[in-house]
């Protein structure tokens, strides 16, 4: 992903910004949770558009509006799915268009600061899919444009103002659409109202409480807080897998954990799997009977004829943490495993610092560039020549899509020993005024996010015994959750002395 310098001005700490994620071959993409109107199965009749490219599928009736369909994965040149069983069409909005993507599934529903989402940059107005991308859980999910997605070659343009002001005017007789997520369990299809929802996620290890039975299977830490876990399917009196892994065919676990939120406490609701973003109106959710035993737990009941979905039965949120089998698990949980006030204060401090990402390399050692320092990463070209009169540490010129670019040796600058083998090397793109640059590395290591306020600086003692180059670029070091140690590198200094180079030989030259 293509990135350049960014000023070092922090995000505000306390924003946050909701994803849904999605499945397309190897690759896990995300949407902004704005830019999703729904998710829907994929639908029974699809009217082809003459002429079309092949990754537009074609046409469907959506509530009276035609929308057209995109397969995203053949637009990226991916093999086309063997198994739709599971597939799912998400409805992205961008101003008044109105677009379908088809995914193979659906993920999860993520929580993040927007400090902790990085943008692309771009030079100019072409077709850029990703606007940015975030790490969780180890893994790297990359955002999606809606603005970008709706300019797709050969993507009609469907802006009929008629159908949008009868969609208007329906909302005004029926009342406001909603969004609620759709999941399955114990064989029973529900939903949960996307505002009751902080978060879905995948069904992590789960740490022994002792308040654990056949309904609570443990906790899990969210952000310094303690989240009972309890079986939804368990609770309700209908047939669970309890805390058995359970295996989809994709060989992934497919059940997931709701985070609702009580208060300043967490309660985890373990389902089956999860289905699709619903949108639904006021006059769809249906008054239904009471059940016993689970008198006031559903609001009532939405149909979803044109989604192709079976009814659903919608949880009412509020009712549910105020059941006292939740009320005292979530209560319970909070007093036994909260962490002490003022570790918690420290906890809550954590949370508003300041991170950043860095990406981790090998140069004889371990270090890290700041991502934001970052144009992309190449991997070495064994055909670089060395253009004759450049210094020893120049490789040699890359031709970056029709971009020169010089490639530097760091081992040579910075007085190391010459890579033995550069099988696995890899070069780092970055640029300063306008000069791009190509550092070669040993290799790749890993994506990491930092706080600010664990960065130590480089005692003296250790500088002392590096070169200059080194010393002017390496300041600071970190202790990772590996018990490994990072240098961080500021490539600014190596690309002013890089730079001044390349002006003097100029010189030199006329």
């Amino acid at each position: 992903m293509d990135r350049s310098a960014l000023p070092d001005t922090p995000a505000a700490p306390n924003t946050v910004k909701l994803f849904g994620s999605f499945h397309l071959g190897e690759f896990e993409l995300a949407l902004p949770i704005d830019a999703l109107q729904e998710v829907v199965t994929f639908p029974g009749t699809i009217v082809k558009i003459p002429d079309a490219p092949e990754h537009v599928l074609g046409l469907f009736n959506l509530r009276g509006m035609l929308i057209p369909i995109v397969h995203l994965g053949r637009f990226l040149g991916l093999p086309d799915s063997t198994d739709n069983s599971e597939a799912r069409i998400a409805l992205v909005i961008s101003g008044q268009a109105r677009l379908g993507l088809l995914f193979d599934r659906i993920g999860e529903m993520l929580k993040l600061a927007t400090n902790e989402v990085v943008p692309s940059r771009h030079d100019s107005e072409s077709l850029v899919l990703i606007e940015s991308a975030f790490l969780f859980d180890d893994r790297i999910l990359q955002v999606l444009s809606a603005s970008a997605l709706a300019r797709l070659p050969g993507l009609p343009q469907l802006l009929n103002s008629d159908v949008l002001q009868q969609a208007h005017q329906r909302r005004m007789t029926y009342g406001n659409r909603h969004k609620a997520i759709s999941f399955q369990s114990g064989g029973r299809q529900m939903a949960v109202p996307m505002k009751a929802i902080q978060e879905i996620i995948r069904l992590p290890e789960l740490k022994h409480s002792v308040l654990g039975n056949e309904r609570c299977l443990g906790w899990l830490e969210l952000r310094g807080r303690p989240v009972p876990v309890v079986d939804f399917a368990c609770f309700l009196g209908l047939k669970s897998h309890g805390a058995e892994p359970t295996n989809g065919e994709d060989g992934e676990d497919p059940r997931r954990v709701f985070v609702l939120r009580k208060g300043d406490a967490y309660l985890g609701l373990l389902v089956d799997n999860v289905g699709s973003i619903v949108a639904y109106l006021d006059t769809q959710l249906l008054p239904m009977p009471t059940i016993r035993g689970e008198e006031g737990l559903f609001a009532g009941c939405i149909s979803c004829p044109d989604s192709g979905m079976d009814d659903l039965l919608m949880v009412n949120a509020p009712a549910l943490l105020e059941a006292p089998f939740m009320t005292d698990i979530i209560q319970g949980h909070r007093d036994l495993y909260l962490v002490a006030d003022s570790e918690q204060r420290e906890v809550e401090n954590r949370c508003q610092r300041i991170r950043e990402t860095w990406i981790t390399f090998r140069l004889d050692r371990l270090m890290g560039l700041r991502i934001e320092q970052l144009r992309e990463v190449v991997d070495y070209d064994a055909t670089l020549v060395r253009p004759p009169g450049a210094p020893p540490y120049v490789r040699g010129v890359l031709n970056l899509r029709q971009a020169l670019i010089m490639v530097v040796d760091l081992r040579i600058h910075y007085s190391m020993d010459e890579a033995e083998n550069l099988a696995n090397s890899k070069i780092l793109i970055v640029e300063h005024c306008g000069h791009k640059y190509g550092l070669v590395v040993d290799a790749l290591e890993n994506i990491v996010s930092i706080d600010t306020t664990d960065k130590l600086r480089i005692p003296l003692l250790v500088t002392n015994q590096l070169n200059t180059p080194l010393q002017q670029d390496l300041l600071e070091f970190i202790e990772l959750p590996d018990n490994t140690t990072a240098m961080l590198m500021d490539s600014r200094p190596l690309m002013v002395r890089l730079t001044h180079t390349d002006v003097l030989q100029g010189e030199a030259v006329n």
